[in-house]
């Protein structure tokens, strides 16, 4: 429950402190003297988006409301929580719980667990078909099913909407995945080799001088062998004249060693010159080879690289997205699995639910009937309509409440409603309905009801205060009122009144005494305190 509301800045409102207690809190003043403004304050707590500008008090740069929280079923007796949101002129919002930093989602989130706002607002949104759905899964205790499917059904969505992109991915990459697969064999059938080329130019070249190459290895040796004053002939002569002189003057060894060596490579020459020269035959059959070899691996690297090494690495590129394609197809295959598994499960959680959904509209039918003839119906009838519908975030089903206040009449659909009155007694049945949860576990809450008395008074008036009374046994309510048989029932009465000061309006909030209320329940029996009033107010206090 809330035990303390701080308001600064805000509005009309320079500072002012609400203390409230458990039960039933009701909040009155004269028109204009800022009740409402109290009910803003609050739903900027619960809200994600707020505009700074609308609240934000003339002249200032910040507008600060904050609560303290207790949680009355809480065995922790450090329980107590504290929520602030600072709003900028910027235009910037800071949220703060027990002066830690929060994101604004996560502390409206928070925030809503403990605060309950019922308004003009909230009435209207009855007039919504599409908001049904929910009234009537709050009402029958369904919200953890609705969010387990919820949750489901968007994580089918999820994976439905990822296979459609993978899919259309797919789709689209076919016609590349093709052309990968035929490059990939254009390559890979030309079997490469990184030193090929090198050799093959010159191989060429060879062909391509082959008769010139053969006549002038003929001639080398010819003049290196074959002449009779051939060098390998005269290098014999030479030896053998070096080997008479070394006998006789040992400074010829050197010149003889050097001529040695030089005769044996001449010999070597010889063995390899004529392997070559026996080599440079015309074979115009390998020419072509080599010439078709050189043009496909130039038609390659046209295609795909500068070099063969380049060649082979778009080689590998294409494997990886060959790889890669054929890895989205086994992908698409096991989510299609998953979403057949997850829409078997959807379907039959739709279905459950849909059932307890039906099963609980007849029994709600009933309680809202009679919640409303307490509230001051004579003869209210309420059709909770379930029809089958495709398959949404909720369910199957769509739903929408019908109702009628009068006998004979059938039941309309609520939008076809206009009397405020009405809606909020309407709303106030439904929560009444719904807030019976509560014994069954539902968490204790500060519930808000502003203009719940719109349209009402008398008998009927009594009956919303003896509703709200009730629902204090159960929750913290602050009820913000004109009516004196709805104030009458509040166990913790609070006044706001506006002041004029220096030319400055100023908002003041206070608790009464119980003589003070008795003034304050005359007034507003008859606008104005006498002593009729005033006895009229001591009898219907009196009587709560």
């Amino acid at each position: 429950m809330i035990e303390e509301l701080g308001i600064k800045d805000f509005a009309i409102i320079d500072k002012i402190t609400l203390p409230l207690k458990r039960g039933f809190n009701v909040l009155t003043g004269e028109t204009g003297a800022g009740k409402s403004i109290i009910v803003d304050a609050l739903s900027i707590l619960i809200k994600e988006k707020v505009s700074s500008a609308d609240y934000i008090k003339h002249g200032k740069t910040e507008a600060v409301v904050e609560v303290v929280l207790t949680d009355d079923f809480s065995e922790d007796e450090n329980s107590t929580i504290i929520l602030k949101r600072i709003l900028s002129s910027q235009g910037k919002s800071r949220a703060y719980i027990n002066d830690s930093v929060s994101t604004i989602q996560n502390f409206v989130k928070f925030a809503y667990q403990y605060i309950n706002i019922h308004g003009q607002h909230e009435h209207t949104s009855l007039l919504k078909k599409e908001n049904h759905i929910d009234f009537l899964d709050n009402m029958a205790g369904l919200i953890d099913e609705v969010i387990e499917f919820k949750s489901l059904y968007e994580k089918y969505q999820f994976i439905k909407n990822e296979t459609e992109k993978l899919k259309e991915d797919l789709e689209i990459n076919k016609q590349k995945l093709e052309l990968y697969q035929y490059q990939l064999n254009e390559i890979s059938e030309a079997q490469l080799m990184e030193e090929e080329e090198k050799e093959l130019i010159e191989k060429l070249e060879i062909l391509k001088n082959i008769f010139k190459l053969r006549q002038m290895a003929e001639e080398s040796f010819k003049f290196l062998y074959e002449d009779k004053q051939s060098v390998y002939t005269v290098l014999s002569k030479i030896l053998s004249h070096m080997d008479a002189l070394s006998k006789i003057d040992s400074k010829t060894l050197e010149i003889k060693s050097y001529l040695d060596n030089a005769f044996a490579n001449i010999e070597e020459a010889i063995h390899l010159l004529r392997k070559v020269k026996s080599s440079y035959e015309s074979d115009p059959e390998e020419l072509e080879r080599i010439e078709q070899r050189l043009t496909l691996i130039n038609k390659l690297k046209n295609k795909y690289g500068k070099t063969i090494k380049d060649i082979f690495q778009y080689a590998n590129e294409l494997k990886n997205k060959i790889k890669t394609l054929s890895l989205t197809e086994e992908k698409i295959e096991i989510k299609e699995k998953e979403l057949l598994k997850l829409f078997a499960k959807i379907e039959e959680l739709s279905k459950k639910l849909s059932q307890s959904r039906r099963e609980a509209a007849k029994k709600l039918e009933r309680e809202i009937e009679e919640e409303l003839k307490f509230l001051g119906f004579t003869f209210p009838k309420i059709n909770i309509k379930i029809e089958d519908c495709p398959l949404h975030a909720k369910g199957i089903d769509d739903v929408e409440f019908y109702f009628s206040a009068n006998p004979g009449e059938p039941p309309k659909p609520l939008s076809k409603i206009a009397s405020g009155g009405e809606l909020s007694r309407l709303m106030l049945a439904f929560k009444c309905v719904e807030l019976k949860l509560v014994k069954k576990g539902l968490k204790s809450m500060t519930l808000v009801f502003d203009e719940i008395d719109s349209g009402i008074g008398g008998k009927v008036a009594e009956n919303v205060g003896k509703r709200l009374k009730d629902l204090a046994t159960y929750h913290q309510v602050l009820c913000i009122t004109h009516l004196p048989q709805i104030a009458a029932y509040g166990d913790h009465h609070l006044i706001i009144e506006k002041q004029i000061e220096d030319k400055k309006t100023k908002v003041l909030v206070r608790s009464l005494s119980d003589e003070e209320r008795k003034r304050e329940i005359a007034r507003m029996l008859s606008g104005r305190i006498t002593e009729r009033s005033l006895f009229h107010a001591e009898e219907l206090l009196s009587e709560k």
